[in-house]
């Protein structure tokens, strides 16, 4: 019986931490628009871990998808923490050091307060009300 009972939690660990896995890649899920171009829609409250998650995966996947811009959209966050913020700049960062553009779309009022108490510097991204808007921008400079 107890030979049985740890089988089965071993298997029930390597399931779940599948399951994690698969949750972290599905949470921060980067689009291909165009060749070169994708978009980052973040939804739903952002913690720490998940920050941490959202910059690890995002840049593999950038790399993998060989983007040169990417759209960060926060439409659907309702709050970010200062970490999460600083995190968020981080991951804008590593993009920049890997050949990525990024452009954000859809902050909050709540957000940009929480940048602005931080100090964080907006003067190098380009940042757009919404999703429509920063795609429309791109369109017009395809033309």
């Amino acid at each position: 019986m107890e030979s049985f009972v740890r089988h089965y939690q071993k298997t029930h660990k390597k399931i779940l931490f599948a399951q994690q896995q698969m949750i972290n890649e599905l949470s921060s899920p980067v689009i291909p628009i165009r060749p070169g171009i994708g978009i980052l829609p973040l939804v739903g409250d952002i913690d720490t871990h998940r920050a941490k998650v959202i910059l690890e995966t995002t840049l593999d996947q950038s790399v993998n998808k060989g983007l040169h811009t990417l759209y960060i959209d926060l439409s659907a966050v309702p709050i970010i923490d200062t970490m999460v913020a600083h995190q968020l700049f981080q991951l804008m960062e590593a993009l920049k050091i890997i050949g990525v553009t990024s452009v954000l779309s859809g902050i909050r009022p709540e957000i940009a307060q929480t940048a602005i108490s931080l100090g964080l510097d907006f003067s190098g991204i380009r940042v757009h009300a919404n999703l429509m808007r920063a795609l429309e921008e791109f369109d017009l400079q395809q033309q």
